[in-house]
This record gives structure tokens, C-alpha cells and sequence, in this order.
């Protein structure tokens, strides 16, 4: 989530000492619901099938790329990345972070093959654009911004705006992206993983504030054709990092993460599935209760602890949940994760801006003794997010659920998105 309030966010990125990466970011809201209900929905216990679909593509929880230290509930997937909309110069990039909490593809310029060959989005006088992405812990996320063919399982997006993080060509003018004590993400050991793949809520990570305004802070132009030298800058729709879901030819107008249960012990690796479309084919029709709408920046509201947390969200890219709780004790060591010295079940409960309501059950367990043994799959990971109005339901969420997200403005048997469902 970025510092601030926007339609669509950065994340977090937290490094706890004994913890990798915990990232926490925001999409956006809209859709249908039912009358105001409260009801339980509990995880499944059903596994998930290898991809078979056209629409169907491979997601996994595991230790993360070489080098990049202890990643715990990290949802990646293998990106193939081409040169224009030629088949032949194209690179398969495994552990590529799949985040439903941003929008577009960002690749560490370290991991791309120096053979494909990306053309540069251009701003105002032909100069390159770069695009800042920031997180609430200070870390961000600097780069140009480059045009791609991406393809996830045969589904195929050409000439899409994506931004390259770590860029030497670039890296001298990161500190327009950077805040005070703040640190650029430019290696796989810093992110955790080879990129991000925002496949949430929006089309565009920024939208029409960006169109209008060159102070919003989101994306800069090169002042000469040496990029020198940067100016904020306004970035129309066509030019802006962009959710590559919604430029398919079909089944674009939301996705569908269906990840198996966990059960009760920890694990090193799970597979799952993420399916194109709702209610487009047969295997993303809607099999759950609920449908979220949220507000016009990615909100949905949470009641915890007697509370309402009005900017809370349902996020891929958060590797736990993260609320901010007045009973649970924190670790020691690791204050960003709290430490129960005993298995504890709280519940919350979600309310959609349509007023439509579900109550979610969870579990916490001590979260140091979850990371003994340096599991990957980490079910029971709760922790504190840092502010008083949020409760982000990070990747345990998904463990045993089918969750649906809607993409703004496309239409979808469960009403316009964006939304969530599940």
C-alpha cells in the first residue's frame, strides 16, 4: 500500500530479521452483492488440479528464486516476456510475484535476457518515461517504462507498458522516486522474487489522476535523450503501466486464484491455479457466497476487535494478515508478526460497499515458531500492519478459497467490477 490514499497501490515491503519479504498492496472497488448478510465462509478442503485450460495458468508457493533468502507465503508464477509480437525472441521468467493488490508487470532489469530488445514509452518531446512506485516502509520502486509481449498460459497482451526496476540506464535518478531514509528495490534479493505481476483491480496503475495532473508523483520524463536529468510528468492511459488481464482478447474482465487448503502443518510448496476471466468459461464460474463491491480506491470495511477499519483489502501480495490488534502479543525480535504462546482463532468480519457482509474465521499461531524449519507455505502468519484503518487479507486468505476479482469497468455475471468474490 502506498502512503498515501490512491485508486490503486504499492506494497509494503517488510524485512524482519528473521523473515524475508511481506508485501502489502492495494487495488480498487466496485460490483454487486446481496442484501446485507453476515455468514461463515470457511476455507475448502479440495485440491487444485494442473492447468489443463486455455485460460488456466500455474501458480506456486515455494522457497523463492536463488539467493534471495527465507520468502514465506510468496505466490510466484512464470511470466513469458517477448520482443515486440515475435514468438522467437521471447524469455520465460520464473518467481514472478503474483500480487491482485497492483496493477502491471515490473521485471528487475537483472533478470531479463539482454537478447529482447524492448522498445522505450515515450513522454512529452519523444523523451523517455519513468515510472516511481512507493511502499509504506520506505522502499520503492524505480525504472523505465518499456512495451512487451506478455503471454500467461495462450493468453497473449502485445505492446503492453511495463516498468524495469533496477535499471542502471536510470538508477542515478532514482532519488526523484526516493523519500527520506527510504531504499530502492533493485535486486532479486531485495524483492524476493524476479518481479511483479499486478493482476488486480484496475486496468491502469494510476489512471485519470495521472492524465491530468504531473504532480501526482507516479511517472517522470527524461529531459534529454541521455536522461540525465528528470521532471514529473503526466502519462496518458495508453502510456501507463498497465494489468495485462485486461488487454486479452477474452476472458479479461477478472481472474480467479484457486490455491488448495493447507491443513494443519506447514509445507514447502504449493500449487495452484490462476484462471482468466469471471464467469467466462467453464472453470471461473462463480462457486462462492459473496460478492464485495469496494470503494473507488480498492476498500472494503473490516469490524476487528469492536473496530472499523474502512481501508481494508483482500491482497495476494501480502504473505500474511496484517491488522493492527490490541490482544495478540507481538514476537520478540520480530515485532512486525505477533507471537501467541498458544493456537488462537479470532474472526472478522468484511462488509462490501454494497453493505453486503462475511464473517471470516482465522487462526494464529506463534509466528517464530512458525518460521523454524524455514517452511515456505505458512497458513496461520499474522501480523501487525501499522495503522488503525486497515486490515489486509494477505495470502492465508486465499489458502483453501476460490477468490474472484473483478476488473474495473468490465462487466461479469456477477455485476460490473471491480470487486471482490469469493
Amino acid at each position: 500500500m502506498t502512503a498515501v490514499l490512491e485508486r490503486q497501490g504499492g506494497w509494503r515491503l517488510r524485512l524482519p530479521a528473521l523473515l524475508a519479504v511481506a508485501f502489502i498492496l492495494i487495488g480498487c472497488g466496485g460490483g454487486s452483492g446481496s442484501a446485507a448478510t453476515v455468514a461463515t465462509t470457511a476455507p475448502s478442503t479440495s485440491a487444485v488440479t494442473a492447468p489443463t485450460a486455455p485460460n488456466a495458468h500455474a501458480v506456486y508457493v515455494d522457497a523463492g528464486p536463488t539467493g534471495s533468502g527465507y520468502n514465506a507465503n510468496r505466490l510466484y508464477t512464470n511470466v513469458t516476456l517477448c520482443q515486440g509480437d515475435s514468438a522467437s525472441t521471447c524469455q520465460t521468467i520464473p518467481h514472478v510475484l503474483v500480487d491482485t493488490g497492483s496493477t502491471g508487470l515490473r521485471l528487475l532489469a537483472s533478470v531479463i535476457d539482454p537478447a529482447i530488445k524492448l522498445p522505450a514509452v515515450t513522454s512529452t518531446g519523444g523523451q523517455a518515461l519513468l515510472n516511481c512506485v512507493r511502499f509504506v516502509d520506505g522502499s520503492f520502486g524505480w525504472g523505465p517504462v518499456l512495451r512487451a509481449t506478455i503471454r500467461l498460459a495462450s493468453k497473449e497482451a502485445t505492446g503492453v507498458p511495463i516498468q524495469i526496476m533496477g535499471s542502471p540506464s536510470t538508477s542515478a535518478l532514482s532519488r526523484a522516486c526516493a523519500s527520506s531514509g527510504s531504499s530502492e528495490i533493485a535486486t532479486v534479493t531485495d524483492l524476493g522474487a524476479n518481479g511483479i505481476i499486478g493482476v488486480g483491480l484496475f486496468k491502469e496503475d494510476c489512471g485519470s489522476a495521472c492524465v491530468s495532473s504531473a504532480t501526482i508523483g507516479h511517472y517522470y520524463r527524461c529531459t534529454n535523450a541521455a536522461c540525465s536529468a528528470a521532471l514529473p510528468a503526466s502519462a496518458p492511459l495508453s502510456n501507463q503501466v498497465k494489468n495485462p488481464v485486461s488487454l486479452f482478447a477474452s476472458d479479461n474482465n477478472g481472474i480467479v486464484l484457486d490455491l488448495p487448503s493447507v491443513g494443519l502443518t506447514n509445507r514447502s510448496r504449493l500449487d495452484g491455479l490462476l484462471i482468466f476471466g469471471v464467469g467466462t468459461q467453464p472453470n471461473n464460474q462463480f462457486t462462492g457466497t459473496k460478492v464485495l463491491p469496494t470503494d473507488s480506491l480498492g476498500y472494503i470495511t473490516a469490524t476487528y476487535e469492536g473496530r472499523t477499519l474502512a481501508n481494508s483489502f483482500i491482497d495476494s501480495g501480502s504473505n500474511g494478515l496484517f491488522v493492527d490488534s490490541a490482544t495478540l502479543p507481538p514476537c520478540m525480535g520480530i515485532p512486525s508478526f505477533y507471537c501467541p504462546p498458544a493456537t488462537t482463532s479470532q474472526s472478522v468480519v468484511l462488509t462490501g460497499a454494497n453493505g453486503t457482509q462475511a464473517l471470516i474465521d482465522f487462526t494464529i499461531e506463534n509466528a517464530a515458531a512458525s518460521f523454524v524449519g524455514n517452511n515456505p507455505v505458512l497458513p496461520y502468519l499474522v501480523g501487525d500492519f501499522g495503522s488503525t484503518r486497515t486490515f489486509d487479507l494477505g495470502l492465508p486468505f486465499f489458502y483453501g478459497r476460490k477468490v474472484y476479482f473483478g476488473i474495473e469497468g468490465m462487466n461479469t455475471a456477477l455485476g460490473t467490477g471491480p470487486f471482490y468474490a469469493f
